[in-house]
């Protein structure tokens, strides 16, 4: 699928989970205030890490080798089964340890106990968030992006009404409620889907895993637990950082911040997900260096027209999206969009190392965006105040972009490269 139509489909969804992310985030911010943005955004954070350890990272890799094995049906339903027995199997694992820890998870993420039977259900959710990784993994594998798209339309609109429904009606805990349930439903959905694919099936079902298939993903683990881990960390220290140095409003309103950033960027994420890393697996030197300078120039244009819209709209758009409540946001909207003009295009080559499975080096840059990140925000929150962290991010990835340039200097700017 070319680039411009995969833009396209995904652009549908895109518009669709704007829409949905606006009204929700409306509501949100009038009925919770900023200090139901810096939970809700604690709650998230421990979710994503609940499915990355609950997948083992392995989504990246089962999209490649169901790609690979389409033409052979017995070693597809042979891989299919192992897979998702590890997606079963680990999440039981994270659920029967979060359950037990539910109190100190609780006090930990919330500073008070209150939500303990939140956390117990959010426990048996993540089994379900893992399958539902699994299915979407392998339909983006089967290169099903209608049928990926169709999911995440659906599961997008009655995900946004239910939290809308619990916020209305029990405020931060029907919030809690209702992404908790979103879980559920999205696996709900797209197991609709995959049964109609007829390629997974319990008869003859055995507990044991094949080796082979196991050595084979878990080969994508290492890269795709570090980079959402050393995001979430960050994320999770900076909040508490800055809920413990300024106040809870102001971790809100920088979660608030990153809500805005996550509506026009998913649009250019999406794309990746479904274009960038089949392409550059299967291509190398010349044609490599050719495909990176065609998505920069839709990456770039793209991502600086959006940014100069959000700056110049914010005193629509800040309202529009939140309350009077997160006009702290304007402190820190400048550098934080020039940060994100930025880490687009650093995305773009982070796929190189992803698709050429080059670990190390991509494990090396994203532990090092995640400390200079938060050692810049430790530094210019404390002599700056609330600016500083977006000064931070903006900061982090020039180092980061200028780093990744000057390891891919061979390839990108060095001419008569093979």
């Amino acid at each position: 699928m070319s680039l411009l139509k995969t833009t396209y489909f995904s652009g549908i969804s895109t518009a669709v989970s704007l829409i949905c992310k606006l009204i929700t985030n409306k509501i949100v911010a009038v009925y919770l205030g900023t200090n139901g943005m810096f939970l809700l955004g604690q709650l998230k954070d421990f979710i994503n890490i609940g499915k990355i350890t609950g997948t083992l990272g392995t989504e990246n890799g089962i999209i490649k080798y169901v790609a690979s094995y389409k033409e052979d049906p017995d070693k597809m339903k042979s891989f299919l089964a192992t897979s998702l027995k590890l997606h079963i199997y680990f999440s039981l694992l994270i659920c029967l340890l979060t359950f037990v820890f539910k109190d100190q998870l609780s006090n930990y993420l919330f500073k008070e106990l209150k939500f303990s039977n939140t956390i117990a259900l959010l426990s048996f959710s993540l089994i379900t968030l893992s399958i539902h990784t699994f299915f979407m993994a392998v339909f983006n594998g089967l290169k099903k992006i209608k049928t990926y798209i169709t999911i995440q339309i659906i599961s997008t609109i009655i995900a946004s009404a239910l939290v809308i429904i619990l916020v209305l009606e029990f405020k931060v805990i029907g919030a809690f409620y209702g992404i908790i349930i979103n879980q559920i439903i999205g696996f709900t959905i797209s197991l609709f889907f995959i049964k109609k694919l007829n390629l997974i099936s319990l008869d003859n079902f055995s507990f044991k895993i094949d080796k082979t298939h196991f050595k084979n993903l878990t080969q994508f683990s290492y890269m795709a637990i570090m980079a959402p881990v050393c995001m979430i960390g960050a994320t999770l220290f900076i909040r508490f950082f800055l809920s413990h140095e300024l106040g809870s409003e102001y971790a809100g309103s920088w979660e608030g911040m990153w809500r805005i950033s996550a509506i026009y960027i998913m649009f250019l994420t999406t794309t990746f997900k479904f274009y960038l890393l089949p392409t550059f697996s299967k291509i190398s030197g010349e044609d490599l260096k050719k495909e990176v300078f065609k998505v920069w120039t839709l990456s770039i244009p793209t991502i600086i027209i959006i940014t100069l819209s959000v700056y110049f709209l914010k005193d629509f758009i800040i309202p529009l999206l939140f309350s009077k409540e997160f006009i702290l946001i304007n402190t820190i909207l400048l550098f934080h969009l020039l940060g994100d003009a930025i880490k687009i295009n650093s995305w773009v080559l982070g796929n190189i190392l992803v698709a050429k499975a080059n670990t190390k080096v991509f494990i090396i840059f994203q532990i090092g965006w995640a400390v200079i990140f938060c050692s810049l925000s430790i530094i210019l929150i404390k002599t700056h105040g609330f600016v500083g962290v977006s000064v931070a991010y903006f900061l982090t990835y020039v180092l980061h972009f200028i780093a990744m340039n000057i390891y891919f200097r061979k390839l990108l700017w060095l001419k008569n490269q093979p």
